[in-house]
């Protein structure tokens, strides 16, 4: 029996989101939560110990999940579930940057949904490109737009603002992934952003409920989320350890195209914000250079898709 979505939230207010004990009950066949959470031998931590889980766990956990659903519906705010037939394949198929299967059993989305039909690639990078970064991202973002591919990314101050902006002045579609629930936009700059790509038939996703604040492990978590739903991942500019190379490696560990821009200026190629690119490279990324045919690249990368 499938998970309904209230069983979903329920769960995710007990154990979290992304919690691995999701893939354990799905699998058991229980006529009610507390049957296939006992199956599973859960314990759940109270007054400083471990417990087994009781009804009174499960009851408490389903009213806070009545109260977002309801607030989701008051904030036209939607969900997609993991067993809906419209969840698209790439989404099933997510592994993280290990290489273990951690795809998502919902998301929270405002936007149109048919942006998910389209093929995507995902363009990321830093928070603080530099100029010829900022140039890059929009404009690479522009020309996929350009050849029917859906634009995703983070939403982020930086390479992500500049793709966005770059799909939508092309007249595309561009999918944000959030870091949080869908009641607030961070960073607050892009609030406008955000509205623009609601506004221009794309879409703003998040496996978090509404009132869930952004933290650090909500952006690595959502960072596989970019790299599963896309056929390719751009990078345009990232450090050793920057973010991005949470997106790189989900990227390179899916066994997808991952492209990585090489500028000719000295400068910016040796600048600590590109060291990154050069050392994906290493580990099988692609340079992507001024003189390469996108048009070709982009028909490479949707024929991947059949």
């Amino acid at each position: 029996m499938s998970l309904s979505i209230k069983d979903i939230i329920t769960l995710n207010q007990l154990f979290g989101v992304g919690s691995k004990l999701l893939y354990q009950v799905d699998k058991q066949r229980g006529e009610t939560l507390l049957q296939r959470l006992s199956e599973c031998h859960i314990l759940i931590k109270e007054n400083g110990r471990r417990i087994p889980i009781e009804q009174r766990h499960i009851a408490q956990a389903e009213q806070q999940a009545e109260w977002i659903l309801q607030q989701s519906k008051d904030q036209n705010i939607h969900l997609l579930s993991y067993y809906d037939d419209i969840f698209p394949t790439q989404l099933k198929e997510i592994t993280n940057e290990k290489g273990e299967p951690d795809h998502p059993f919902l998301l929270y989305y405002k936007g149109d949904l048919s942006a998910l039909h389209y093929p995507c690639i995902a363009i990321v990078g830093t928070r603080h490109p530099s100029a010829q970064g900022e140039k890059a991202s929009f404009y690479l973002a522009e020309q996929f737009a350009k050849e029917e591919m859906c634009i995703v990314s983070g939403l982020a101050l930086g390479c992500d603002t500049y793709g966005h902006q770059g799909a939508l002045n092309a007249g595309g579609r561009t999918i944000a992934f959030l870091a949080h629930g869908l009641d607030t936009i961070f960073p607050p700059e892009n609030r406008k952003l955000a509205q623009n790509i609601i506004d221009n038939k794309g879409l703003l996703l998040s496996e978090y409920p509404i009132g869930t604040p952004f933290n650090k492990y909500n952006f690595i978590s959502r960072d596989r989320l970019q790299a599963g739903l896309s056929l390719a991942t751009v990078v345009i500019q990232t450090g050793t350890e920057g973010g991005t190379m949470h997106v790189a490696n989900a990227t390179l560990k899916a066994g997808k195209p991952l492209y990585v821009c090489h500028f000719r200026d000295k400068a910016t190629q040796n600048a600590a914000i590109t060291q990154g690119n050069q050392l994906l490279v290493e580990h099988g990324a692609i340079y992507l250079k001024g003189s390469d045919d996108l048009h070709v690249i982009a028909n490479t990368i949707k024929g991947s898709r059949q």
